[in-house]
């Protein structure tokens, strides 16, 4: 996810080198285990296959706004935030903020009628630094108002890691309304709550990356009280219990999990998307006891060049896999024009 033609070289040797140089986000559903969704009026306008076209949008994260019957979708090389009407006729730019460099998570908070945004800066936005040095040095989250775009409340999360590289990439929000976001630079979760005060949830070795890769991705929050993580680098699952901060490590050996990046509840089950870095896939995981283990029950394959980054459940209970084409971003080649966003047949 992270190149831009104007970059410095050593910008773009800074992120080649990054074992895993990818995104994050996207999106999840609200619980693990829902209650039977309701959809909409206007439900039966959702479709299959969704074609939206921008130059070098490379879009990043992609939720469904279920109160406004509406894909949101940010994009990591413009630094904005758009939406796609559920029937794929409108798709217009809904948030332009200038502290937003790649916009990566993106969460629909609908009981509060906002839209809950998080960047970083990998080098790769259009709105980055020159210097690489500036790399990891941007942690920005935002709640904006979901009908017109405009700021309600910014957050610095930078200054809760002063002396790390940060890149807050995914968010996930609990049944109380506390706020949680991954950080793929640093070993950090961030806890941001109802009265907007900011923190480092959990600071554990068992995050931790080599500097220029990415860790921590995607996340998800689970009504059972924990949170379950993606790390990229490590191939690996987490489960967070939010009460007593335990980490454990998901068993997943039946699943073959590589480069895991967003992650999104459908049906009771876990789709784990597997981005670009590796072969493009999405795995759709089950558990018997709690999300100690899981075992794969389906594989989809999307592609490689299509770099799938993260999937979106939407209220007629259907998953739909965003296609980032951030390869070509990463390679430097800011040409592609069209992006999908695909639903997958899960059973």
């Amino acid at each position: 996810m992270k190149m831009k033609s104007k970059l410095l070289v050593n910008t773009f040797a800074f992120i080649a080198a990054s074992t895993l140089v990818v995104t994050a986000c996207k999106k999840k559903e609200k619980n693990s285990q829902p209650a039977a969704p309701v959809p909409p009026s206007v439900s039966a306008e959702l479709t299959d296959n969704y074609a939206v076209s921008l130059s070098a949008l490379y879009p990043e994260g992609i939720d469904y706004d279920t109160k406004n019957n509406r894909f949101v979708i940010s994009s990591f090389n413009k630094g904005a935030v758009y939406t796609l009407s559920s029937d794929g006729k409108t798709f217009n730019q809904l948030i332009n903020d200038n502290n937003l460099i790649a916009a990566t998570g993106v969460f629909t908070d609908e009981a509060n009628d906002r839209i809950i945004v998080v960047s970083g800066d990998a080098g790769a936005s259009e709105k980055s630094a020159a210097a690489a040095a500036n790399v990891g040095k941007k942690g920005y989250l935002a709640f904006y108002n979901a009908l017109t775009g405009v700021l309600m409340k910014s957050i610095d999360l930078k200054l809760l890691v002063p002396n790390g590289a940060v890149f807050p990439n995914d968010i996930a929000v609990d049944k109380d309304g506390n706020v949680y976001i991954t950080d793929s630079f640093s070993p950090v979760l961030y806890k941001i709550d109802t009265n907007y005060n900011a923190s480092v949830f959990i600071n554990d070795p068992q995050f931790s990356v080599p500097a220029g890769s990415f860790g921590l991705n995607g996340i998800v929050y689970d009504s059972n009280g924990f949170l379950l993580v993606a790390h990229t680098q490590g191939n690996k699952l987490f489960k967070v219990n939010i009460a007593s901060k335990q980490i454990t490590e998901v068993s997943a050996t039946s699943a073959n999990l590589k480069t895991p990046d967003g992650l999104e509840w459908i049906n009771g089950k876990l789709a784990v998307v597997e981005n670009g870095l590796s072969d493009g896939k999405v795995h759709i995981l089950k558990s018997t006891d709690n999300w100690a283990s899981v075992v794969q029950s389906e594989e989809f394959v999307v592609g490689k060049n299509e770099f799938p980054t993260t999937a979106v459940t939407t209220p007629n209970g259907k998953l739909y896999v965003l296609h980032s084409w951030l390869g070509k971003l990463l390679s430097g080649d800011k040409t592609q024009a069209t992006y999908d966003i695909k639903r997958l047949n899960v059973q």
